[in-house]
């Protein structure tokens, strides 16, 4: 188990989020320096039409480790990820969801796991979600290892730590999705590069504020339009 991180790069995306935003902000502020000395915080605001932007610029103005990377109009969840990753300075990319459904803390976990491996990715042991959206994330997880493999027990957990240099051997525009796939397709990308991941359980907790955006028909539809897309990709060309 590493002492620290030589250096960590943390980010969340946020679509109208304006009563999470500043709480997670707060919670990096208070809790990532346990984990390394060099930090950076990124809000990646994926074209909010509430305050979610004008919030994050004003924790900017009081904290120099906090920046924000604005998207004029929504790219999607894959495209907001995409930015942060891009975005990243420091040795280590760490990044989760901006519903405020971890615990930061529980990034200690990932950091525990990381020795020999080049990715730390979280299951939620006890997912906090609706019935429904467990059923949906019950299909497309088995969905996934069916049609891809890797042994994956929460494919699109977004608590998620990586090496830096990953992206170097796996770069951002092998992965094609802009939506809900992303992770799924990123981690399948890596895993087929022979990127070392390990799988470590977190803790996961109930949405307090605005509404769940992963569960709608669209994200669902989009999700799988891009699933079967790299399917057919990996079977007409399985080397590349």
């Amino acid at each position: 188990m590493p002492a620290r991180l030589d250096g960590l790069s943390f980010f969340f995306p946020a679509l109208n989020e304006e009563d999470n935003v500043a709480p997670i902000v707060e919670e990096a502020v208070a809790v990532l320096p346990r984990f390394a000395d060099d930090i950076e915080i990124t809000v990646v605001d994926d074209g909010s039409t509430d305050r979610t932007g004008g919030i994050a610029d004003e924790l900017a103005t009081k904290d120099p480790h906090v920046r924000v990377i604005h998207h004029g109009t929504r790219r999607g969840y894959g495209g907001a990820v995409r930015s942060g990753l891009r975005a990243a300075t420091k040795n280590w990319i760490f990044f989760t969801d901006g519903d405020r459904q971890f615990a930061l803390e529980d990034l200690g976990l990932l950091v525990a796991a990381s020795d020999g491996v080049d990715a730390v990715v979280g299951f939620r042991k006890k997912r906090a979600d609706p019935a429904r959206r467990l059923f949906v994330a019950w299909v497309y997880n088995r969905l996934i290892r069916l049609l891809f493999g890797g042994g994956w027990r929460d494919v699109d957990c977004a608590f998620k730590l990586f090496r830096r240099e990953v992206f170097e051997r796996v770069p951002l525009e092998r992965v094609h999705s802009e939506g809900a796939f992303f992770s799924p397709e990123l981690l399948i990308t890596m895993r087929r590069a022979g990127v070392r991941v390990r799988q470590v359980g977190v803790r996961h907790f109930p949405r307090t504020a605005h509404e769940p955006k992963g569960a709608s028909p669209r994200v669902i539809v989009r999700a799988i339009r891009d699933l079967i897309r790299l399917r057919i990709r990996l079977w007409l060309r399985p080397a590349g």
